[in-house]
């Protein structure tokens, strides 16, 4: 009978032997925010998914992340905030992210709290010629050989079996329930120090999901290379959240070190995500899709609770009282409808504003109608009726833009709140983040500040 590693070795020798391409596959790459249609990539032009119902319904599920829309010439497909890679009948759609691969992988380990390892900065951008899964599988790598260089955790795990020389506790009621001894061995209970327990376990099974997930066939070999370090573990067949969410709560003062592994094998389980339900089961989306507008989100909150000393920062706090039923006008006792913007700012306990984090270039692309609207309503239940737009961009001339709300009364118009319009550039937030020596600190302190500030800066440029 295989044992579990012939067979982990069989798996992996079946994915390096597998075609790298196929030639009906037609393979699209655009960056995020984009828009590719039959005008711009020939293959596009008379392409359709309606003979393919299996398409058609994973198209209609990804349409908020990846919108693939039909015309009478082809298809037409733009992308959103989530760069990866999805396949959807014939098609591979790969979108980029803009922000280059080293400043990324700064700005990926600030964000979920990984380690500084330089480990693919001084290498080819992974980003380049795959995508963004390549990047997090590189991370996971770097965090995994570091683990191992200092030694795979172990724990004590209770073990039965017969022995020739006794130890722990001999288990006498067996030796009753068999007649006696028969041969010249004891059943025994103890304790022994094995590194095949769940925590490792989980780290193999990250590591095979790595090398699925991923298409640099040089990043495959080393994340397998890895695996096979773990021959003394077994790998979980269908590794799945469940198991990644209880090594992490088990994580003591002595395997601390594997959080940053675990925090990256859950990012990618995350963004593999479900697509659709096919009978009673849920279906794997065929992809990896990673959604840039949380990362964002998650970023700027981690440096703003890190750096911003004038008030408080409170994530996602609900706005309640703004709306209301009418007592007279609520049939089916509806509660009120509440709004959750990512921050608010708060100066003792007094809040003063409402902050949201957008991954979209506003500077180069402007913004969604709805965006405005969501905007100004946080505006209206401030006490100091502004709101702030912090989004990212990579444009160095990107500047503070503001927008007053004014109630159309004749020809009268008062200002009556404001909405800012903040550029974050990403370069720069990751260069301050690097940063050291003297006056770093307060370089980031100033540029926490300077985001947080509640009146727009007319002339000064927030990029790098």
């Amino acid at each position: 009978m295989p044992t579990t590693q012939s067979l982990r070795m069989v798996i992996r020798m079946t994915m390096m032997l597998a075609p790298a391409s196929d030639e009906s596959v037609i393979c699209i790459d655009l960056s995020e925010w984009g828009h590719v249609g039959h005008v711009q990539e020939q293959r596009l032009k008379g392409v359709s998914l309606k003979e393919d119902l299996k398409a058609r319904k994973l198209a209609d599920t990804l349409r908020s992340k990846v919108d693939i829309s039909e015309g009478f010439d082809g298809l037409e497909i733009t992308s959103t905030s989530f760069v990866g890679r999805v396949d959807v009948g014939p098609l591979r759609i790969s979108i980029r992210p803009k922000l280059p691969a080293m400043p990324l992988a700064r700005l990926l380990r600030y964000a979920y709290g990984l380690r500084d390892l330089t480990t693919v900065e001084e290498t080819v951008s992974p980003t380049e010629s795959h995508g963004l899964q390549d990047l997090l599988v590189s991370l996971l790598a770097a965090e995994v050989e570091e683990l191992l260089c200092r030694g795979l955790p172990r724990r004590y795990l209770l073990t039965s079996d017969a022995l020739t020389s006794p130890r722990g506790r001999i288990r006498v009621s067996d030796i009753i329930r068999q007649g006696g001894v028969l041969e010249a061995k004891l059943p025994c209970e103890y304790f022994q120090r094995q590194a095949n327990w769940q925590l490792n376990q989980v780290l193999c099974a990250g590591l095979d999901l790595g090398a699925q997930i991923t298409e640099d066939r040089d990043l495959r070999r080393r994340v397998q290379q890895l695996s096979h370090r773990f021959f003394d573990v077994d790998s979980i067949a269908g590794l799945d959240q469940n198991a990644t969410e209880k090594a992490t709560r088990e994580l003591t003062r002595l395997t601390e070190a594997a959080r940053p592994a675990l925090t990256l094998i859950r990012l990618l389980q995350d963004n593999m995500g479900i697509a659709f339900n096919s009978g009673n089961q849920p279906s794997r989306m065929p992809g990896f899709l990673f959604d840039m507008n949380v990362f964002f989100q998650r970023l700027l909150s981690r440096f703003l609770h890190d750096h911003f000393s004038e008030g408080r920062i409170a994530d996602e706090r609900s706005i309640r009282n703004l709306f209301s039923y009418a007592a007279d006008a609520n049939p089916k006792k509806r509660g009120a409808p509440t709004l959750r913007p990512d921050f608010a700012l708060f100066q003792q306990d007094k809040c003063l504003a409402f902050l949201d984090a957008k991954y979209r270039d506003v500077w180069t692309r402007n913004f969604e109608p709805s965006w405005l609207y969501q905007l100004s309503a946080y505006a209206l239940a401030s006490a100091t009726k502004v709101s702030v737009m912090l989004y990212a961009t990579m444009a160095q001339e990107a500047r503070d833009e503001q927008i007053d709300i004014c109630p159309p009364i004749g020809a009268l118009k008062l200002k009556q709140a404001s909405i800012i319009l903040r550029p974050v550039s990403l370069p720069k937030l990751a260069h301050l983040i690097r940063l050291q020596g003297k006056g770093a600190d307060t370089e980031r302190r100033s540029f926490a500040h300077r985001l947080v500030g509640l009146e727009a800066t007319k002339d000064q440029v927030t990029a790098a």
